[in-house]
């Protein structure tokens, strides 16, 4: 199996950071807590490992990454009640 790691720019790095101590909603903070440590080397397999989640709940985090740009973390709106 490849590994996977994603590089970011510096701003994106910056961005992703404050993302994940201020975003305000936790799916933005929680995704992207996931692909952070996939800058410094880790794969998919030890961040699931860190964080005690499945290895797909990591690899699906990665997959906005494919289509650039930050704005692919944050959910869009759905109908129901939140959470």
């Amino acid at each position: 199996m490849a590994r996977l790691f994603i590089a970011f720019t510096p701003d994106e790095q910056q961005i992703l950071s404050k993302a994940y101590q201020r975003g305000e909603k936790r799916t933005l903070r929680r995704r992207s807590h996931a692909i952070l440590p996939s800058h410094q080397g880790y794969t998919i397999d030890k961040i699931s490992s860190i964080l005690a989640v499945q290895r797909n709940a990591v690899a699906d985090g990665f997959k906005p990454w494919k289509t650039p740009g930050l704005e692919r973390l944050i959910d869009k709106p759905r109908g129901g009640r939140p959470p």
